[in-house]
């Protein structure tokens, strides 16, 4: 399948508590660059497999970065982790996918930043996932199960769960649109963007939720 970088959309998924700090930075910091800065953002995922992206697991074909050391996006909404969290198997509440937005932006976009940058095969979280940075290799990923609903089984989940990764630092700009839950958090993200110049696109998307 031949895929144009430019409308392959990515999505980064947080907590719609975390956006004033990505304002006031200017942009999306990888864990390991918030770490560095001492910000303790809402978390999302999963404390353990956070550490291991950040002192274990590595991206071969980017100098052998620490997975932590990137913004990580999905090549779909409605992901698997979004599941997991609303399930409240990552420690927050179950039910909380409200209070979470989708942030998009484009693999070309992203690729134009001129950072290291690479995609994984699947969860880039997982031990056994392949990484690559050429977009000749997006063949390899399965586009079929990325932009399916049905990811049932070990296996679809993960090929589902496939990651861009971006080096260190995502300026705002490169954010194009952002996915909200309901109208309650739409208008939560539009006061909070009141003061920026060119905000993106803000859009109630109930279809990327569960």
């Amino acid at each position: 399948m031949t895929i144009d970088v430019a409308t392959a959309w990515i999505y980064h998924i947080t907590d719609v508590s975390n956006l004033p700090h990505i304002l006031a930075a200017g942009g999306l910091r990888s864990d390991a660059a918030l770490k560095t800065a001492g910000v303790q953002p809402t978390v999302i995922g999963n404390n353990i497999i956070k550490q291991r992206r950040l002192q274990e697991l590595t991206v071969p074909c980017c100098g052998g970065r620490f997975v932590g050391e990137f913004v990580p996006f999905y090549f779909c909404p409605r992901s698997p982790m979004l599941f997991t969290i609303n399930r409240g198997n990552t420690g927050r509440t179950s039910g909380c996918q409200k209070d979470i937005v989708h942030l998009v932006s484009s693999m070309k976009i992203a690729i134009e930043l001129r950072r290291d940058w690479a995609f994984s095969s699947g969860n880039a979280g997982a031990r056994l996932t392949d990484f690559f940075a050429d977009v000749a290799d997006l063949a390899e990923l399965d586009w079929g199960i990325i932009r399916s609903n049905d990811w049932a089984g070990e296996s679809r989940r993960d090929k589902k769960a496939a990651e861009f990764l971006v080096a260190d630092f995502v300026p705002w700009e490169a954010i194009q649109s952002i996915g909200c839950y309901d109208a309650e958090i739409a208008q939560q993200v539009n006061k909070l963007l009141k003061d920026s110049t060119q905000p993106p696109a803000i859009k109630v998307e109930q279809e990327w939720y569960y």
